[in-house]
């Protein structure tokens, strides 16, 4: 007889709650700090499991978030401690992602109707568990901002 383990998901919430949200939001971790926050997210996220979700949406104000975050380091000609916590507080933005943004203008590059933009970002906000696709940009960001401090 097969015995089939159950999935630990990451929940959005547990995520979030791992870490003093509110250093972040103050802008006022050292390189090193911000070196081990990510670390640690990193290592979180390594212990769960991860699923495609058909209602995971990468919203333009996560595009934003996240072309800002490669912008201001990648692009960047200086390594500061100020750039690098601005780009923290644009990442845990997007981990948060509070709320979707220009609704309108991901409709149209969707093509659904705002109707189903909403059923499908309500489905997978309520299950407040973080997907494989969300979990690769995540991932992607750490790796930017760890390469930057690599790079200091």
């Amino acid at each position: 007889m097969f015995s089939f383990k159950k999935k630990n998901y990451l929940k959005r919430t547990d995520f979030i709650n791992s870490v003093d949200s509110n250093k972040i939001w103050a802008e006022s971790m050292t390189i090193l700090e911000i070196k081990e926050l990510l670390l640690n997210l990193e290592n979180q996220m390594n212990k769960y499991d991860f699923d495609i979700d058909k209602n995971f949406i990468m919203n333009s104000r996560r595009k934003t978030l996240k072309s800002m975050i490669e912008e201001q380091l990648v692009k960047s000609e200086k390594n500061s401690a100020k750039l690098l916590s601005g780009s923290l507080f644009n990442f845990w933005e997007f981990v948060g992602d509070e709320y979707p943004g220009n609704i309108i203008s991901d409709c149209k590059e969707l093509g659904i109707s705002m109707k189903d933009f909403i059923a499908m970002d309500n489905v997978y906000r309520k299950k407040d568990i973080i997907c494989l696709q969300e979990k690769e940009e995540i991932l992607e960001m750490i790796k930017i901002m760890l390469n930057y401090i690599n790079n200091c």
